[in-house]
């Protein structure tokens, strides 16, 4: 994808909004197992996940950026992290969440928080970005690394042979909302951009799997 190509994708697409994710989406007939969103089911579908980020990412303060119905953050809780929040732009994933939860979850957009700066050590966004748009994209980092005071742990759909550092596409196949697959180098430059390094060590450790889709970055020290 060259430089035009680039400008005519990025400036075309729609961006997303809270209606493109009501409930339908989130227990939809076009879901199966591998896919629910309850706890019970996420419960497999996460594994170690849960248990990684409070052994290796050591959490003070966390927030979970596209939380949905919230299911990492009970998970977390189940394992004695009870000090994570969540933001989701989807009132009605977030009435979806366990009880128990529901008080730490707050309706907004991922590009743009109502939470202060540095207000979490640890700010998690799974799975999220490649639901954006890439103007979407590019603007949720800069928030998440505002509100950062130290290390930011991302999981997204990337490009899966890119040319170039501005090859984005997307995956309707998998997903009709994935609109946005980007080359990883270029989500790489979204986090030094914005003063953020990468932890090699923690996105080994971390990427229990070996998907090759886990970032790391740490705020640079000045």
């Amino acid at each position: 994808m060259n430089l035009a190509q680039f400008e005519q994708f990025v400036l075309t697409q729609k961006s997303t909004l809270e209606e493109d994710y009501s409930q339908e989406y989130f227990k939809g007939d076009w879901r199966d197992d591998k896919m629910s969103y309850d706890v019970a089911s996420r419960r497999v579908i996460e594994g170690r996940n849960p248990e990684n980020i409070i052994n290796f990412l050591n959490p003070k303060r966390a927030l979970d950026v596209g939380c949905g119905p919230g299911a990492l953050i009970s998970l977390l809780a189940e394992n004695g992290f009870n000090n994570c929040w969540g933001v989701d732009i989807s009132a009605q994933a977030i009435e979806m969440a366990e009880d128990l939860i529901k008080s730490r979850l707050v309706v907004g957009s991922a590009w743009e928080t109502s939470f202060s700066n540095l207000e979490f050590d640890l700010v998690i966004c799974r799975e999220v970005l490649e639901h954006l748009t890439v103007r979407q994209i590019f603007n949720t980092v800069r928030e998440m690394c505002r509100v950062s005071s130290d290390k930011v742990y991302v999981t997204t759909r990337f490009h899966p042979n890119p040319s170039s550092l501005l090859d984005v596409t997307t995956e309707f196949e998998e997903d009709p909302t994935h609109i946005s697959c980007l080359n990883i180098d270029l989500l790489r430059v979204f986090f030094v951009l914005n003063g953020f390094v990468r932890d090699c060590e923690l996105e080994d450790k971390i990427d229990w799997m070996n998907k090759k889709r886990v970032l790391v970055y740490r705020r640079a020290e000045h």
